[in-house]
């Protein structure tokens, strides 16, 4: 268990991946794209994986997005980037993430902020 204090006050108590479902951020999705054809990926994103992606950083052929956990199901995520259609979308490689408990701190701690 994990408890994580913010301003001498007990704020959460739960088991790690309790407090990455409650407080994390959801899911980092970081992808290699190939031939400038970023704008591509990320639409095929949003329309095919979750609409609710979020451009966190671009730079160079990596992109890194938010996805957020909220009706969102990681064998479609899998399924999708695993496609055909994610290749012709200029996606050659990718890793998902879940949330870290760094990600988790902070939230608490912006919250009590």
């Amino acid at each position: 268990r994990i408890a994580i204090m913010a301003r001498g006050t007990l704020r959460v108590v739960g088991s790690q991946q309790r407090l990455k479902d409650r407080f994390g951020n959801g899911y980092t999705l970081v992808l290699t794209v190939i031939g400038g054809r970023e704008d591509d990926a990320f639409n095929f994103l949003k329309e095919y994986v979750h609409s609710g992606v979020k451009l966190e950083f671009q730079s160079g052929k990596t992109l890194r997005v938010t996805l957020p956990s909220d009706g969102m199901a990681l064998d479609r995520v899998f399924s999708e980037l695993s496609s055909k259609a994610a290749s012709e979308n200029g996606i050659s490689q990718w890793i998902i993430n879940q949330s870290s408990l760094e990600d988790v701190f902070v939230n608490v701690a912006e919250n009590v902020l």
